[in-house]
C-alpha cells in the first residue's frame, strides 16, 4: 500500500490538493484519522503543506472527521 501512496503523490498536480477533492484527501489520512507523514506518502514539503491545509480546512467545514471512532 505504500508505493500506491508514493504513486498517487507523483502524480497530483498543485492544483489536485484541494479541500472539496475529498477522494484525493483520504489517500492522506490514516484508519484513525491522523495525516499521514510525508516520509510515507513521498510528499515533497510544498505538497505536504497543502495537503495538511486542505485536510484542516476539509475538517474546518465538516467535509472529513477530526477523528474516526472504530471501536465497536
Amino acid at each position: 500500500m505504500r508505493s500506491s501512496r508514493r504513486e498517487a503523490v507523483a502524480k497530483l498536480k498543485p492544483e489536485d490538493i484541494d479541500y472539496k477533492r475529498l477522494d484525493v484527501l483520504t489517500h492522506f489520512i490514516t484508519t484513525t484519522g491522523k495525516i499521514e507523514a510525508a516520509r510515507r506518502t513521498g510528499a515533497n514539503r510544498k505538497q505536504q503543506a497543502q495537503v495538511v491545509r486542505a485536510v484542516k480546512r476539509a475538517r474546518y467545514l465538516a467535509l472529513l472527521p477530526y477523528v474516526i471512532d472504530d471501536r465497536h
